[in-house]
């Protein structure tokens, strides 16, 4: 499960680690933080400011065509994927890997967006077990008796 840092906690641990004597190490110990998403925030604030550190946290969309371009400018090119994000101004550069995973293994279709949470329900209403059983229940000289009833 992913843990949510607050824009205040990563400007600290990325003016610690660019003002002090601090490293990765330091900081991954002190603040009980992979050093990896340390060293993600300071790339992303040194290329995007600190509107980098909060693009992450909101969740953007892009369609089907706009990743098969990144993916074949990237293989054009012989890019990184850390090159292509600075490229395409893509904040989360582990996207473009997972959408290069997703059309590796599942073609053009891999990278279409796939609707998040359950179905909603179908409006249609079902008939209840109680209204069933009951007339299922019915014998015959029950059922006779009703149909006269209701002429």
């Amino acid at each position: 499960m992913s843990k949510r840092y607050s824009i205040e906690l990563k400007m600290k641990v990325i003016n610690e680690y660019l003002t002090g004597d601090d490293g990765f190490r330091i900081l991954e110990a002190k603040y009980n933080i992979n050093r990896s998403l340390i060293r993600t925030w300071l790339y992303q604030f040194k290329n995007n400011g600190v509107q980098g550190l909060t693009a992450g946290m909101t969740r953007s969309a892009y369609s089907k065509s706009f990743k098969l371009t990144v993916l074949q400018h990237r293989l054009e090119h012989q890019l990184s994927y850390r090159e292509t994000a600075e490229i395409f101004d893509i904040p989360n550069l582990s996207l473009i890997a997972q959408w290069q995973s997703k059309y590796n293994q599942y073609g053009i279709l891999g990278l279409e967006t796939k609707p998040k949470g359950r179905p909603s329900k179908s409006m249609k209403k079902k008939p209840s077990k109680q209204k069933r059983n009951k007339s299922e229940t019915l014998n015959e000289t029950e059922r006779e008796e009703l149909e006269r009833l209701r002429v």
